[in-house]
């Protein structure tokens, strides 16, 4: 083996080992979580195949640059195990896109359907050295790809494909604006692998497949790092600090101006009318559901006024909700129709019990100075309405 080789064989191998070190991090990580829902468990799922493929891919290597010994026997195993472990990345990966779009719109097929491909690609691998109908060994060692390698490449490559195909319709339908970004990031995760996996089709001494994949999980991972960080856990709406922070940017822009812009920064404060008592009537757990039944009346709702409107769990069973509006009476119609929209929603539920909401507002202006003034007199007004309401 030349030197050449042997520094190829070198780099490629490194390449490897990075990412399997990349993937050790991630997964211990991940598994010290105590939180084991779908997501994560099919996200595990996925590093662990790009472990395995890493391992594999560096056996392939190895054989490919004359490090161990290239004879037919092998150069015809680490093949069939380099393509069964490109199947299970690909499909690992293709089942945490579908999970992820789950959350906006639940799948309308039978589940098992995406087994059928993925155990016919293990299938047709496995049975390659008596087949020969994926590829075939040389006498000098090279790999002779046979009729069905280009079917095989496009239905494991294929599901990724459709996936983001998907996700990118479903981001621009009206229904899905909520979700919109969601959507869009599932359409761009499964990119890095289906590109790995072409580059390898064309180029088999690139260690494409592990850089891409490795490139998604970390996309994933750090999204979810990000949804943690920003997201309130139960809701999965903005938190307290995402919303402080967008009033305060806002606040600091518009006290930096000489006149004031028309219209204005309005802050919503909305609160669960006798929430205790869906608590002490249904338990705590029909509590939780009904804060998540009403984050998601007014996500969806605030989805309409997307350009302009911020939604967050302020605490408790509180929202706050801000965005610009031209007037009173715009805010007043706006409050209107998240009272609507979570009507709306506890019906659609079919909830044993009825959510209203008591919401003040308040329009920012600079004698407020600070967020604290803007959120006290929000809050004073919605308090007002509230006990109107109940001598009603």
């Amino acid at each position: 083996m030349d030197l050449a080789a042997r520094t190829a064989a070198f780099y490629y191998s490194v390449i490897d080992e990075f990412c399997i070190i990349i993937m050790a991090i991630l997964l211990f990580t991940t598994l010290i979580d105590a939180d084991r829902n779908k997501y994560r468990l099919r996200l595990i799922n996925l590093m662990l195949s790009l472990t395995v493929f890493c391992v594999v891919d560096i056996f392939w290597v190895l054989v490919y640059w004359d490090v161990l010994p290239k004879t037919q026997f092998l150069r015809m195993l680490s093949n069939v195990f380099l393509y069964v472990a490109i199947n299970a990345c690909s499909f690992s990966m293709f089942l945490l896109l579908t999970g992820c779009l789950e959350l906006v719109q639940p799948v309308k097929f039978d589940r098992r359907l995406p087994f059928i491909p993925f155990f016919a690609m293990i299938a047709l691998t496995l049975t390659t050295p008596l087949t020969g109908w994926l590829f075939s060994i040389a006498e000098d060692g090279e790999l002779v790809r046979s009729f069905m390698y280009i079917p095989f490449m496009v239905i494991i490559m294929g599901d990724l494909l459709l996936s983001s195909i998907r996700a990118t319709i479903m981001a621009f339908r009206p229904e899905n604006e909520a979700n919109k970004e969601l959507c869009l990031l599932v359409a761009f995760y499964g990119l890095p692998i289906l590109i790995g996996g072409l580059l390898r089709a064309f180029f088999v001494s690139l260690p494409s497949v592990a850089l891409g994949t490795s490139i998604s999980v970390i996309l994933f991972f750090v999204m979810q790092i990000r949804e943690q960080v920003s997201m309130d856990a139960l809701t999965h709406v903005n938190n307290r600090k995402q919303g402080e922070r967008f009033f305060i940017r806002q606040i600091q822009a518009i006290n930096q101006k000489v006149e004031e812009a028309e219209g204005g920064l309005y802050l919503f404060m909305a609160d669960l009318d006798k929430f205790k008592g869906i608590n002490d009537s249904y338990g705590h757990a029909e509590g939780d559901n009904a804060l998540v039944v009403t984050a998601e009346a007014l996500r969806e709702a605030c989805a309409k006024y997307a350009d302009k409107c911020m939604l967050c769990r302020f605490g408790g069973d509180e929202f706050v909700l801000g965005g610009m509006f031209w007037s009173d009476e715009q805010a007043e119609g706006f409050c209107t129709m998240l009272k609507v929209a979570v009507a709306k929603k506890c019906a659609e539920k079919s909830l044993p019990y009825t959510i209203s909401l008591s919401i003040g507002y308040e329009r920012y202006r600079k004698e407020f100075k600070t967020l604290k003034g803007l959120l006290t007199a929000a809050d004073k007004k919605m308090y007002e309405r509230k006990r109107a309401a109940r001598r009603s």
